[in-house]
Order: structure tokens, then C-alpha cells, then sequence
């Protein structure tokens, strides 16, 4: 990690990645925290603090550490700043569609409201020096969980690191995976509620695998949807705006992703950020080539895939694909549903569930004459990413570095090599209430936002029993007990049936004890109940549904308390990318 050991002149990077920036250069006079908390002050005031967690994913675990066994599934570190040089003189070398893809990427940007910071590194992406740092998501409702926006600012900032360090344009993309169909992932949102979270669900109904992009808004439903979520926030001084905001971007969108996109949009004005939309059909004319590509040397890809997911499984790792050796890893719209492509043993091409049957010479006619009939799936979009744009690095959440590592083999297949894939930013927001009330109860926020306060609330309500109610309770039993045997013994010996009344007898008074013992523990807790309250608070905002906060948390309960100006902010600031997560004290 560089830090006041290891970044002691300009060479610093070519050591293990982290940031090039003022805070790390001071860090060699100034190595204490508080430095680190005043550099990442801003206009808003928030402070971000380094934050250690351990990945329940293995694999993401050894990724981070480096291990060599796990390295060799990719061809770059990404923590290595010599990775970026080598694949910058890579991608030099390699031709891209520029020209149809920024025509595109103009038309699309300027119809979802980019600003003109976006519009110049489009027109900067028709140089051949240009590169891009690319990361992607399903376009989620109100933008989704706020693992989408930390995923953003990663690629924004990781972007504009390489940028000054490489000395060329490094423009951020982010993919929007329109051709995505899994509409129950991507219709809801979480807010706090009374401590607990509650699904809020959008209730337009769709079929079952009509991709993002195809899906046209209901106005009126989303409207009446989005006065019951406003309903259910607090009333604040930012309420109404985001009421009106959120309507007014409503009314401009047609799809689903018009909406994600045009959101995305107003939230990181002047950030340079361009959106693409893997589901666009115009973007399956440029995709033309590559997916025959793909078609012909299906069984490479699918094959060496598989032979890595099997390899992955041996070394100990979950199976997070499930590749099997006959996957097409193509999607084709059959009956207007997008359904997914095998291979059989006769080398036919087929849906699923025998949708359909086409060969080879079919699929490539498809490809050839109509595109927009097919996608990828989590296997081939790296593979068309890589084809269409100049991926210097891939942003990627725990999920995808796992599925990632089974992929170089299909990378191989076509010619290429993978893009460093750099681990995304990992945030928790800390209000000051919160912050207070973690202070008030002596808490640590590491532990809460890694593991929750569920088992700190169970002691501290122990403690508020002296003696301990469930101490005495087995006490009195124990000695109930006792005091009871003679007189199952004397029942027992004069009849078998009475000796089992004796034995149901002595049960009763234990569930009269046990029904007292709950009658007092509900009216401690009655008593302590703001205290419990307090931590169910703690739970809900840091540790909900037993996970980060990322993963469940909603864009509104942030901006209902702090405003929208906190993403543009923290897509501004530089990071250091070893760290797993953050802590963004506001």
C-alpha cells in the first residue's frame, strides 16, 4: 500500500496502486488520520475515513491480497500502476468502431440531458489515443441500491486518476445493461421505516424477459408510485424538490433506461460521465461483426469457460456461473422474448426450452441482417465491451470480479486481453445522528456497519436486569425442582399415571415460571424501549438486512437529509483503491 513506507519519491508508482494525489504525497509528513479526514473535507463538509472489512467472497478476498494462483485467472493487477501503462501501449495498438460508436453515443447522451462536459469526451473518444475506464449496472428504479452511484464515482474517479498519471484522455463510461430482463431485480426500492426497512415495488406488470430498454413507462402508474415513496419520507427541506425533480425527469422519459439515464445525468453534471445502453438496437449494428465473432468460435469460449469454472471449483471457490461446456452464451429475441441460446451435440443452436432450432449458418444470418435480435449474456459482454471500446480498466463489483475470473479463456478466444479489473469503491453514509447515538452507547462504527449492533443490543438489555431475569428464573426451577421430587416420587410409587401427572404437573409450574419470565422481560423492554430503539436505528442505517447499506439503501433517504449535491462531490474525489471500504461521515 503507498503510504509514508513505500511512496518516497515520483517512482511510487510503480508499487502496489493506490492514488496519485495531494493526500498521499503530504501522507509522507503527515501519516496520521486526522490528515487523511481534513484532505477529504469538501464544500459539504462530509469527512471519509479508510474502513477495513473482510469479503464473505473468497475469492474476492485472495483477489485483494494478490495471491498468485488467483491472479493468473486474470492478466493484469489492478492495484499496479504498471498495469495501466501496458494496456494503454495494448489498446494503441488495437481499432475500435469509434466513429459509429461516439455518432451513437452523441445521439443518445444529448437525449438523455448530458451537459457538455460529457458531449467533449465523446468527441474525444474519435481519437485513437483516447481510453476509457468502463463499469456497468442494470438500470435500476430511481437508480437503484447506492452500490450503482459508489460504482459511478469509482469509474469517474478512477478515470481521472489514470488520466493525470498517464498523461491522455481517460474518459468515464458507464454501461447501462438495457439488454438485461430480470424486471423483479431492478422494480423496487428500500427506505428506513420505523427502523426496518420497506420495499416499496413498482407495480407496472412486464413480461418475464423483455429487456430494460424495451420497457415503456406507465406515466400515470410511476407517478402514483413515486407520491408513495415521497409519502413515506420525512418531511425535509429537500422533499418537495426531489418530488418535483424526480416528476420532471419522469416526464421526459419513455423507457425504463430513459429514466435510469437521464437521472444519472442530472446527478453528475460536469463530471464528464457518458452513458451507453448495451440494449439499443442502433448499437447492435456496430456490434454486427463481433457477433459473428462470437457465434463461430462459440465452443472456445464456452468450453474454455467451462474449463476455468471447473478449475475455480478445485482450487475451492464457489461456482458463481454455472457454465456448462454446451452454453451458446447468446441471447436471441424469439416471439418477441429474449430467450437463451445451447448448443446441442449435433451443433445446432436452440432456445432453452426449445424455443427454437437454428444452425450455425442461420445464427449467422441473423447476426448479419438483424442484430437487434440478439445479446450477450454475463459471458460474452465483457468480450463485446472489450470490441467496441478501449477498456484501459474495468470497474467491478465482489459478484462480477468472481464471475470475471472464470472469463480470461473466452477473452483469449477472440484476441484480446482482460482489462485490469479493479474492485469498486465500497461506502457506508454516517449522519450525525447516527453518528451521536453510536457514541452515546459506546459503539464502534467499524463493527456496526461490518456485522450490525443486533448482539451489543441483547447485552445491553441483559444488563438493565440485576440480578439477570434469566439467571433466576433457572434458579428458581432448579430449586422448584428439587423441592418437587418427593412428591413425584410419592405419585410415581403408588401409580405409573400418577407418577406422569406428577412429572406434567412440575411441567406447568415450569411455563408458569417461563410465561412470568416473558411478562417481565416485554416490560423492561417497554421501559428501555427508546434505548432498543436507538440501536434498532444503528442496525437499520449501517448494518440493514444484515448487509451493507449499500446494497439495500435507497438514493432518497440520503437526499431527503443531506441534498443531491453528496454523488457529484464524491465522484470528485480521488481514493485509494486498496481500501475495501469507506466510511462518509456527513
Amino acid at each position: 500500500m503507498c503510504g509514508a513506507s513505500s511512496c518516497v519519491s515520483a517512482s511510487f508508482c510503480s508499487v502496489r496502486f493506490t492514488s496519485c494525489c495531494l493526500w498521499q504525497v503530504l501522507s509522507l509528513h503527515l501519516s496520521d488520520s486526522n490528515t487523511y479526514q481534513t484532505l477529504y473535507k469538501g464544500v459539504l463538509n462530509m469527512v471519509i475515513q479508510p474502513m477495513r472489512l473482510e469479503s464473505p467472497n473468497k475469492l474476492v478476498t485472495d483477489y485483494r491480497a494478490e495471491l498468485p494462483s488467483i491472479m493468473g485467472k486474470f492478466d493484469f493487477s489492478p492495484f499496479r500502476q504498471e498495469s495501466y501503462a501496458t494496456r494503454l501501449e495494448e489498446l494503441e495498438a488495437r481499432k475500435f468502431p469509434r466513429e459509429a460508436l461516439v455518432e451513437l453515443l452523441h445521439k443518445c447522451n444529448r437525449e438523455w440531458g448530458a451537459d457538455q462536459a460529457t458531449i467533449h469526451n465523446i468527441d474525444k473518444l474519435a481519437d485513437s489515443k483516447t481510453v476509457a475506464v468502463v463499469g456497468g449496472q442494470q438500470a435500476g428504479l430511481f437508480t437503484g441500491p447506492l452500490l450503482t452511484l459508489h460504482k459511478i464515482t469509482s469509474i469517474i474517479s478512477l478515470a481521472s486518476e489514470q488520466s493525470k498519471i498517464l498523461g491522455t484522455t481517460v474518459i468515464p463510461v458507464f454501461w447501462i445493461a438495457g439488454e438485461d430482463h430480470d424486471v423483479e431485480e431492478i422494480n423496487h426500492i428500500f427506505l428506513p421505516n420505523r427502523n426496518k426497512l420497506k420495499k416499496f415495488k413498482w407495480k407496472q406488470h412486464q413480461s418475464e424477459k423483455i429487456a430494460a430498454s424495451d420497457i415503456v413507462l406507465d406515466n400515470g402508474l410511476m407517478h402514483d408510485f413515486l407520491k408513495e415513496v415521497i409519502a413515506a419520507l420525512p418531511e425535509t427541506a429537500y422533499t418537495k424538490d426531489i418530488h418535483s425533480t424526480v416528476s420532471n425527469i419522469m416526464d421526459q422519459s419513455e423507457t425504463f433506461v430513459d429514466f435510469f439515464a437521464k437521472f444519472i445525468h442530472f446527478l453528475y453534471k460536469n463530471t464528464g460521465l457518458v452513458l451507453l445502453d448495451s440494449g439499443d438496437p442502433e448499437l447492435r449494428q456496430i456490434e454486427r461483426p463481433f457477433f459473428r465473432e462470437l457465434i463461430s468460435k462459440q465452443q472456445e469460449i464456452s468450453q474454455g469457460v467451462y474449463g476455468a469454472s471447473q478449475e475455480l471449483q478445485q482450487m475451492g471457490y464457489a461456482d458463481v456461473l454455472g457454465a456448462e461446456s454446451e452454453d451458446a452464451n447468446l441471447f436471441c429475441y424469439i416471439d418477441g422474448e429474449r430467450t437463451l441460446l445451447m448448443r446441442d451435440s449435433e451443433g445446432k443452436w436452440r432456445g432453452k426450452a426449445d424455443e427454437a432450432v437454428f444452425t450455425e449458418e442461420e445464427l449467422l444470418l441473423i447476426a448479419e441482417t438483424a442484430p437487434e435480435r440478439l445479446s450477450n449474456n454475463v459471458v460474452t459482454r465483457p468480450l463485446m465491451q472489450d470490441y467496441l471500446l478501449p477498456v484501459l480498466g474495468f470497474i467491478a463489483g465482489p459478484g462480477e470480479i468472481a464471475y470475471w475470473a472464470n472469463l480470461k479463456p473466452g477473452f483469449q478466444a477472440v484476441g484480446f486481453n482482460m482489462p485490469p479489473v479493479m474492485p469498486r469503491l465500497s461506502f457506508t453514509m454516517l449522519d450525525s445522528k447516527t453518528e451521536k447515538l453510536l457514541g452515546r452507547y459506546r459503539l464502534s462504527p467499524e463493527k456496526a456497519i461490518a456485522s450490525g449492533v443486533e448482539t451489543e443490543k441483547i447485552h445491553y438489555l441483559a444488563a438493565q436486569q440485576q440480578p439477570p431475569i434469566a439467571v433466576v428464573s433457572e434458579q428458581v426451577k432448579r430449586a422448584m425442582a428439587d423441592l418437587h421430587a418427593p412428591l413425584r416420587h410419592s405419585a410415581a410409587s403408588i401409580a405409573d399415571d400418577l407418577g406422569s401427572l406428577a412429572e406434567k404437573n412440575l411441567r406447568h409450574l415450569e411455563e408458569d415460571i417461563d410465561f412470568l419470565v416473558k411478562r417481565m422481560e416485554a416490560r423492561i423492554k417497554e421501559q428501555h424501549s427508546v434505548a432498543l430503539s436507538h440501536f434498532d436505528h444503528i442496525q437499520c442505517t449501517l448494518h440493514p438486512e444484515n448487509g451493507l447499506q449499500e446494497r439495500t439503501w435507497s438514493i432518497f433517504s440520503i437526499w431527503n437529509t443531506h441534498g443531491v449535491e453528496i454523488w457529484h462531490e464524491l465522484a470528485q474525489k480521488s481514493y485509494d483503491f486498496t481500501t475495501p471500504h469507506h466510511i462518509v461521515t456527513l
